[in-house]
């Protein structure tokens, strides 16, 4: 939670820096922005969800298997317990993004026609704002990806040097 919280002071602090910028910016400046952030929310949250699909149930049966509960198991548990929820966040902020540019994409035609004077820079301030944040979130998204799945993939061949992957059933 800390890391989204830095990221939205990250993104406060850019408003405020570029605030005689973004005052001059109109919604046609972001909508590349929006669009490039909902293509790319919906491929990571497809693939990512997909492959939560595919190891959830390897990591049950991986922890429940067997009725002798070792260190290893429990040890291969955590570990898978981890990636998942590494995973598993990373697909909450794509959906959260999604929603929130569907939303954007949504009401901002008629919000638009409804503020006026001194809120509008308000609410191009708002906007700016917005924008960045979801921007920085699902760029921590994709880097997390990047990196969890660097991480399992040297920690797969740690075990494969080890001798401790079967690579029959891979």
């Amino acid at each position: 939670m800390i890391k989204y919280l830095v990221i939205a002071i990250i993104s406060c602090f850019a408003t405020y820096l570029l605030k005689d910028t973004v005052s001059s910016l109109e919604y046609s400046a972001y909508k590349a922005v929006l669009a490039a952030l909902l293509n790319i929310s919906s491929i990571i949250f497809a693939i990512i969800g997909a492959w939560i699909a595919i190891i959830y149930p390897r990591a049950i049966g991986r922890a429940f298997k067997g009725k002798q509960v070792t260190d290893q198991t429990l040890k291969d548990a955590d570990t898978d317990a981890d990636y998942l929820s590494q995973l598993v966040e990373i697909v909450l902020v794509s959906a959260i993004v999604l929603m929130f540019v569907l939303s954007i994409e949504f009401s901002v035609p008629i919000v638009k026609n409804l503020i006026t004077g001194n809120w509008l820079a308000y609410s191009k301030y708002a906007a700016f704002f917005l924008v960045s944040l979801l921007t920085l979130s699902q760029l921590y998204a994709v880097s997390r990806v990047i990196l969890a799945n660097y991480f399992f993939l040297n920690d797969l061949r740690k075990k494969n040097a080890d001798g401790k992957v079967d690579t029959l059933h891979l």
